[in-house]
């Protein structure tokens, strides 16, 4: 097949369709006449993005929150009895903490993640990443109901964390008012 020359005029759209496998033969573009080409892939799509500045209060509240998932996964691992009891459930010996590692796993791969769509500025998949997340409390207040803690320690420690995870995500979700774009 012979190599195809890139000509002064040819458009973006030709090298993308190249990229894809796509042969155009002998035209320039399929588009009509005045429409222009898609410029951003799918994956680097900039529709969507919404402004972040990381010392905004929804970056620092998230980051609160990186840090408190980051702390629960480092205590669930140096300190087990404590962050069972904290958690609400008690562990009778050492050789019953396999669940509260694989929960400070959990935590830690939480934080880590969140961290990383902090730092790399993604506001609405923080948010979205947050909302799913809120699952994890409400789950966690009926383990620990059922194994005997009170409904008001399971609201106070768990059911507040979910209120916490709902009110950021929705936050995080929230596009900030033209006023407050444009702004320094």
């Amino acid at each position: 097949m012979p190599s195809r020359q890139a000509h002064p005029g040819s458009s973006r759209l030709e090298a993308v369709a190249l990229f894809d496998g796509v042969r155009r033969r002998g035209t320039r573009s399929s588009l009509p006449r005045g429409a222009t080409p898609r410029k951003e892939s799918a994956m680097n799509a900039k529709s969507n993005e919404m402004p972040w500045k990381l010392t905004s209060p929804t970056a620092a509240f998230t980051l609160i929150l990186v840090a408190f998932m980051l702390f629960l996964g480092l205590r669930a691992h140096l300190d087990p009895f404590g962050a069972a009891k904290a958690f609400g459930l008690s562990l009778v010996s050492p050789e019953d903490a396999g669940w509260l590692h694989t929960k400070g796993g959990r935590d830690l791969a939480i934080g880590l993640a969140l961290l990383a769509l902090v730092v790399t500025r993604q506001r609405l998949a923080s948010g979205l990443f947050v909302l799913a997340s809120v699952l994890m409390p409400v789950t966690d207040a009926l383990t620990v109901v059922s194994h005997g803690a009170s409904l008001g320690f399971a609201l106070s420690v768990h059911g507040s964390a979910a209120v916490y995870g709902v009110a950021l995500g929705a936050a995080l979700l929230k596009r900030p008012s033209k006023a407050k774009q444009s702004a320094p």
